[in-house]
């Protein structure tokens, strides 16, 4: 299953003075909470409503979860598995399980039987968490059908209110084990793993295929956090959580980092606009972060003008391109002038690419940033050497920081990294002659029309610079002429709706003919992936189905 890259970049990230960093890069993800709860006691960690936990509470929690976890029989390597929606639990849950060396499996609630099954039938984990208050009647029914129907899950443990015939262990219940496993066995465990053995998994969206099991390890998540609260400007940040805990975004991006940089978390179960605003006002947020369609939803809400949203000085986003009006709102409304974005993935345990915290809107919203020194980057033409600045070619990553491969998925690693260690990510950049990188597409959804190469990503943002478009998405469909031919499906940001001539017209402005869509569709909404991507292989099945 692991991949060894036979380059590895061990080390170069152990010295604090030089990067200028704060924050070292420790051996186990929760080594970070350790030390906070040492410095900051009584400072907010995690938050649901009226619900707090400080640095020092929260410690306390997982070190005791930790060894219930151990009497309970959880070896290293073991997978444990949580559903839930995003909430405190979650986050005390991932760092009790990684911290005693098993492997750690989020699942989201909102997937169906069948998806439930694929994860745990892969992954095989030993235990099933999950929160009642949460999930609600309906999700512990389908968490108990999960244990009856899986050989592999011995035992099913519910935070909340249990109820009557739910066949399951309450968390408090489970907390009890703790006293069989002393503090000295608890230290002898943590102390024996290895920073570079797997702590978690996170399952690709399956946007391309079936989900695959990315496998991610303590030094890297640490890595990549470190290096992120370094660019991205994470010190004592407060924002909110309220991506599915089964995502690097909320993970890694947000619950990880804002604990390497010493932050608070505002759980929210899920997005609501008028919720973040509320949120912001209230406790005085300092960063607002997400994907850009949440940041719109907010922008968008009737009442997003009587909020006092100037506590904010920071804004981040990722997962996609920011449109620079709604940029310049966000920035207006705060009064920030801080932006931060990057480019990443699962794979490589979230960014790999960072904006610099003054840079301007246009690099903000038609670049994703520069690579770290910390972090192997290069750019690979197709011709098997490094693209020159203007060149078009492959992101490709390599160190500490990437996954040691998909799990029980050896042909797929392989197949994932060259012979001298480095992570295809299969999405193609052209670098900038400043440095900065702009992402042309994915190499999969790059079509040849009438023998040219067209990348969908430049037809979408050629026309989003429509004043009247919110957001756009090409797929290519089989044609018996050209091979293959473009089809744009384009939300309009207003009353005014553009036609599919107007749109046509104003992209040959922009694009060389061979890049014009076919066919533009005007729709009322996109279809999503759960972590706010438009969903292609839906779009290419509405596609080629017309």
């Amino acid at each position: 299953m692991a991949h060894v890259s036979s380059a590895r970049c061990g080390g170069f990230l152990m010295s604090d003075d030089q990067h200028g960093t704060t924050n070292p890069v420790m051996r186990l993800i929760s080594d970070h909470l350790d030390r906070y709860a040492a410095d900051r006691p009584d400072q907010d960690f995690l938050v649901l409503g009226e619900d707090r936990l400080t640095y020092a509470e929260t410690k306390d929690l997982v070190d005791r979860a930790a060894r219930a976890l151990m009497a309970a029989g959880v070896e290293t390597g073991d997978r444990v598995a949580m559903m839930s929606t995003p909430r405190p639990e979650f986050f005390v849950h991932f760092l009790a399980v990684t911290s005693i060396g098993a492997i750690w499996v989020g699942l989201n609630p909102k997937y169906t039987t069948g998806e439930l099954d694929h994860v745990i039938g892969d992954a095989e984990p030993s235990l099933l968490f999950g929160c009642a208050a949460a999930a609600g009647a309906d999700q512990l029914e389908k968490m108990r059908a999960l244990v009856e129907s899986h050989a592999c899950l011995g035992q099913l443990v519910v935070f909340g209110n249990l109820g009557t015939g739910i066949g399951a262990t309450s968390w408090d219940g489970f907390l009890e084990g703790a006293e069989q496993v002393t503090v000295d066995q608890l230290a002898e465990r943590r102390d024996s793993i290895d920073p570079m053995a797997p702590a978690y998994l996170v399952y690709t969206s399956g946007s391309t295929g079936r989900p695959k099991g990315a496998t991610l390890t303590h030094r890297g998540s640490n890595i990549c956090n470190v290096i992120a609260v370094d660019r991205k400007g994470l010190s004592d940040r407060r924002l909110i959580c309220n991506l599915p805990i089964n995502h690097i975004g909320a993970i890694g991006d947000i619950c990880a980092r804002t604990m390497t940089g010493g932050g608070t978390i505002f759980f929210q179960e899920q997005f609501d606009p008028l919720d973040t605003m509320e949120t912001i006002e209230r406790e005085r947020l300092n960063t607002i972060g997400g994907v850009p369609t949440m940041l719109q939803m907010c922008v968008g809400h009737p009442d997003f003008d009587r909020f006092d949203l100037t506590s904010i000085d920071l804004l981040a986003w990722g997962g996609a391109a920011m449109p620079a009006d709604l940029l310049a709102t966000l920035m207006d409304k705060t009064d920030c002038t801080r932006a931060t974005m990057g480019y990443g993935m699962s794979e490589v345990t979230g960014g790999v690419t960072y904006s610099g915290l003054e840079d301007s809107i246009e690099l903000l919203t038609t670049t994703v940033g520069t690579p770290d020194e910390r972090q192997e980057l290069r750019i690979w033409h197709p011709e098997g050497r490094e693209a020159v600045a203007g060149e078009a070619g492959e992101i490709q990553v390599r160190g500490d920081f990437v996954m040691v491969g998909y799990w029980r998925l050896p042909d797929a690693t392989e197949d994932a990294f060259t012979a001298d260690g480095w992570f295809r990510t299969g999405d193609l950049a052209v670098r900038r002659e400043d440095g900065y990188l702009e992402i042309v597409g994915r190499m999969s959804e790059m079509f040849k029309s009438g023998g040219y190469n067209v990348y969908p990503r430049e037809v979408e943002l050629a026309l989003e610079e429509h004043p009247s478009i919110a957001m756009a998405a090409v797929v290519s469909v089989p044609d018996p002429t050209f091979q293959e031919v473009g089809i744009a499906y384009v939300m309009a940001s207003g009353d005014a709706v553009p036609s599919a001539d107007d749109l046509r017209t104003f992209a040959k402005e922009r694009l060389a003919n061979y890049k014009i869509p076919k066919k533009i569709v005007v729709v009322d909404e996109l279809p999503m992936l759960p972590i706010g991507k438009v969903d292609k292989k839906a779009l290419k099945a509405l596609a080629t189905s017309d």
